[in-house]
């Protein structure tokens, strides 16, 4: 029972991650700051002028996969109509596993409701991964294959940086985190 319970808050933590990332893409864009102030340090971690890594300037998708404006206009529209749809879904996860949580530190904890209450976020995570995968071939048939390829690339060196605190996907304007 204790390895579902941790398997359970082990994926909830993983999907705050995943939330982090929409959050950051749904929220308004603010206007990178003017460059660097005298005295400021050359490097600055976040996005514009000085602002660490790429030479300073934001690596856009449309720029990595040499994308023309068709397919950038498509792939954006791919990615909104996917958040809007895994919006709801991220939300039933976060209820269930805060759900969960709230069980698991109760004085007697209901063993049944917490197994339910596991598999339901497991459920859920299906769901989720079903979606992305989806999400997955709706962008693949939007690009050729080198840029299908170069963009598996970038994926993989993102790897779990989401995880630390660093977010994963892209930022609103259509630039990798």
């Amino acid at each position: 029972m204790n390895r579902v319970i941790a398997s359970a808050l082990l994926a909830g933590m993983l999907s705050t991650s995943g939330v982090a990332a929409f959050a950051a893409e749904t929220a308004p864009a603010s206007p990178p700051p003017p460059g660097p102030q005298a005295g400021a340090p050359a490097f600055m971690p976040g996005p514009g002028p000085a602002r660490g890594g790429m030479g300073g300037r934001c690596f856009s998708m449309k720029q990595a996969l040499n994308l023309t404006d068709k397919q950038d206009a498509r792939l954006r529209a791919l990615r909104q109509a996917h958040f809007q749809e895994a919006a709801p879904m991220h939300q039933e996860l976060f209820r269930l596993q805060d759900e969960l949580a709230r069980e698991s530190v109760e004085r007697k904890p209901d063993e049944r409701k917490i197994s339910e209450l596991a598999a339901s976020i497991g459920r859920q995570q299906e769901k989720l991964a079903t979606l992305r995968s989806r999400h997955l071939r709706e962008v693949a048939s939007v690009l050729d294959r080198k840029q299908l390829e170069t963009m598996l690339r970038m994926k993989e060196s993102r790897g779990m940086r989401g995880m630390q605190g660093g977010g994963r996907g892209m930022r609103p304007g259509g630039c990798w985190r």
